[in-house]
């Protein structure tokens, strides 16, 4: 089997267009094109359907690219086991978070310790980043609680207060707490229905019998803060996640056990190579 050939393709697989591919390989177009094709002529075997400059993966080119992405990854780890041996002089971290927040002790912490590594961080939501693990596009994951499967390993977990947010100038700024009950009415700016800040505070006011007027849905916690800041509403957040803004002040919420559990992940099968084994061992210190 020709190894260059596989490459093109799961290249390919990979940017969705073979320009794409082209352009992050570093190589020429019509190579990739010429050593896809004769991946296929040889097992006469289509992996692909084009469409003008787009590609779409055939029933066979979406088994074949599962099992690429496995084999790359595999040679990904060799290469990681013999930097390892080198002490970790070189090479990439990639890390996927809801938050960059989260992932901010981890990251300086192989600054510190492992300078030469690069960091690479994604952020999205929680689903975001199972699916950034699962795909072997991030070594660790930091979200939010989630439905996971034994695939999956658990390093640490750390438990946050969820608490509110307001405009500087709302008549609560100042208060140390609002009572959960004093929420009924207020205009409220929240994540995401797949947000589990969102989804905790959504329990704890139907558990006190209180009814939110949801007056903005909005994707991201910086839109949220900035929702806030302009006076449209209030909002939740995770305490650690609250920063330095002027603009905002922050309150307990009474009357509810309001809290979130960020998790940091990576896969079981993938925990034991030796840069996981370091990364963890950072992972494990900054979480006690």
């Amino acid at each position: 089997m020709n190894h260059a050939q596989l490459k093109a393709f799961h290249a390919v697989a990979r940017e969705g267009g073979f320009t794409a591919a082209a352009r992050a390989q570093g190589v020429s177009q019509p190579t990739l094109t010429v050593q896809v094709r004769a991946l296929e002529d040889s097992y006469k075997v289509e992996l692909f359907h084009r469409r003008g400059r787009r590609v779409v993966l055939t029933r066979a080119g979406e088994e074949l690219f599962s099992i690429t992405r496995r084999l790359f990854q595999l040679e990904r780890e060799a290469e990681e086991f013999l930097r390892a041996e080198g002490k970790l002089l070189r090479g990439q971290v990639r890390i996927a978070a809801d938050g960059p927040f989260h992932a901010l002790p981890l990251i300086r912490a192989i600054r510190r310790e492992l300078p030469g590594l690069e960091v690479v961080v994604s952020v999205g939501n929680s689903a975001a980043v199972v699916r950034a693990v699962l795909n072997y596009e991030a070594e660790f994951g930091f979200l939010s609680e989630y439905a996971m499967d034994n695939r999956f390993a658990v390093l640490a977990a750390a438990h946050h207060r969820i608490v509110l947010m307001m405009p500087s100038g709302h008549p609560w700024a100042g208060r140390s707490s609002v009572d959960i009950n004093e929420l009924g009415g207020q205009p409220m700016i929240l994540r995401e229905k797949g947000s589990s800040t969102r989804r905790n505070f959504e329990s704890a006011l139907k558990e006190a019998g209180v009814t939110a007027n949801i007056v903005l849905e909005i994707g991201s916690r910086e839109a949220v803060r900035e929702a806030v800041a302009g006076g449209l509403g209030l909002g939740v957040v995770q305490e650690p996640e609250l920063g330095e803004d002027a603009r905002i002040a922050a309150a307990a919420i009474e009357g509810a056990a309001l809290q979130a559990t960020e998790l940091t992940v990576c896969l079981e099968e993938r925990r034991h190579s030796p840069l996981m084994r370091r990364l963890t061992q950072l992972a494990g210190t900054l979480s006690g």
